[in-house]
């Protein structure tokens, strides 16, 4: 019987725990949509500086992995597709199988993730710092807004970056299949070209790039929300880049499930 109750207690308190989550994201998405208005009223006030330096530490940094990642999930897509439909006799479908997937949902999730793991807790790590050193209370001191100084620059440059990362992993996903695909089967780099093309759909691409726009809100709006909420120690700092983490990818998976659901009506 204690066992049960602790049980419902563990239970309740992952309840409530997920509950204020969710209440201090929608409050933060509130704070963040406020900075965004004020930034659209007054475009020279945007810290255009700081942007292009979070667009190439996210950005640039980023390429080398997200190139490396996309091409062996192409290939490994392209050996399992190969076994799986060769008990078929529709070993042809492969084609259309790794473009389709790739473009769909590999090529924007597994981009999201690598970012959500090396900048949504950057951006935790280095605003939960600042929080620790008192450099916001600085801000707030000299009259400039936290959210339009640190908030802005790094939401849009994630916005920027994430969808032309997963271009990226979407090209080099394509050619690890194709690598694959022309030592297995009778089929040229050409023929791969035109059948890849033919497959993989405007709605296809358009559907990988709405996912990577609201993969890099999540990614940084969570970022910024913990690095805010951090305490002010370093052992503060830590924990709120790993909740970053776990709970962008979190939030990643849920938005690409429901946007895949929408997507598929």
């Amino acid at each position: 019987m204690r066992q049960e109750i602790q049980l419902f207690q563990q239970v309740g308190d992952a309840a409530c725990k997920i509950c204020t989550e969710a209440l201090n994201f929608i409050k933060f998405s509130g704070e963040m949509l406020g900075a965004f208005a004020d930034a659209v009223r007054h475009p020279r006030k945007i810290h255009f500086k700081n942007t292009l330096y979070y667009m190439d530490i996210c950005g640039s940094d980023a390429v080398p992995i997200v190139s490396l990642l996309g091409t062996l999930i192409g290939v490994i897509l392209a050996f399992q597709a190969f076994v799986q439909l060769g008990r078929y006799g529709v070993q042809n479908y492969v084609v259309n199988l790794i473009g389709t997937v790739i473009v769909t949902e590999l090529g924007p999730l597994m981009t999201a993730v690598v970012l959500a793991g090396r900048s949504g807790s950057a951006f935790a790590a280095e605003i939960g710092t600042m929080k620790a050193s008192e450099e916001i209370d600085a801000l707030v001191t000299f009259g400039m807004l936290p959210s339009r100084v640190l908030i802005v620059p790094k939401v849009l440059a994630m916005i920027v970056v994430l969808p032309c990362l997963t271009v990226l992993a979407n090209i080099f996903g394509i050619i690890g299949g194709m690598l694959i695909v022309c030592s297995l089967l009778d089929l040229t780099v050409t023929e791969y070209y035109f059948k890849v093309v033919e497959v993989v759909k405007p709605l296809d691409l358009t559907q990988g790039l709405v996912k990577s726009f609201f993969f890099a809100l999540i990614i940084a709006a969570i970022g910024c929300m913990k690095g805010f909420e951090a305490d002010r120690d370093a052992q503060g700092v830590g924990r709120a880049a790993t909740s970053s983490v776990v709970t962008a990818i979190f939030l990643i998976i849920i938005a690409d499930a429901v946007l895949t659901s929408l997507f598929s009506i």
